[in-house]
């Protein structure tokens, strides 16, 4: 979502607040993609996502009158969104609900589907980097020997602290702060 479309955002939420009703089907659908979009990521379920979606903006509207207009309303939307997935989450594993062949829903569990693309995120900024500093970082994480060669253990380390920063460097550049 652009800056613009959250500053939106923003201004109907902040409208809906003060009593404006015609602002509720603008936002609404100004906030659902996102919303919808993020929950059925969250739980690996397209039906699920929905479901998380609409109670998370169903939530949002009820307590329109408590939005701060100094905060962001897209964040404010995705948290309860956050919540809502974690309700539903919770509510499979006390049911002990048991995915059946056909459902909607995908094979990995949420934790296995982030764990993946943590990883597959890792792998890209991890090529961007040069073959020294991947063996660098990899033989740290690993504890093997790999890349320590006949270097002191004082040169292993400050290899490894200038490894690491350009992996930070390359990590921000594509997904943010680390």
């Amino acid at each position: 979502m652009d800056e613009l479309a959250r500053h939106r955002a923003n201004q109907l939420l902040a409208a809906l607040a003060d009593g404006d009703r015609a602002a509720f089907d603008p936002l609404f659908q100004l906030l659902w993609p996102p919303v919808s979009r993020f929950a059925s990521r969250a739980l690996a379920s397209a039906s699920d996502g929905e479901e998380a979606a609409q109670e998370a903006l169903m939530r949002l509207f009820e307590r329109a009158s408590e939005f701060d207009p100094d905060r962001d309303a897209v964040t404010w939307a995705l948290t309860l969104a956050a919540w809502e997935c974690r309700t539903v989450r919770r509510r499979r594993q006390r049911r002990k609900e048991v995915e059946l062949p056909g459902d909607d829903h995908r094979a990995a569990a949420p934790v296995d589907v982030a764990a993946a693309q943590l990883e597959a995120a890792a792998v890209e900024v991890l090529g961007t980097l040069s073959p020294a500093d991947v063996q660098v970082i990899l033989a740290s994480v690993m504890g093997g020997a790999g890349g320590r060669g006949d270097a002191a253990p004082a040169t292993l380390r400050k290899r490894l602290e200038r490894a690491l920063a350009r992996l930070r460097v390359a990590w921000r550049s594509r997904h943010g702060t680390l």
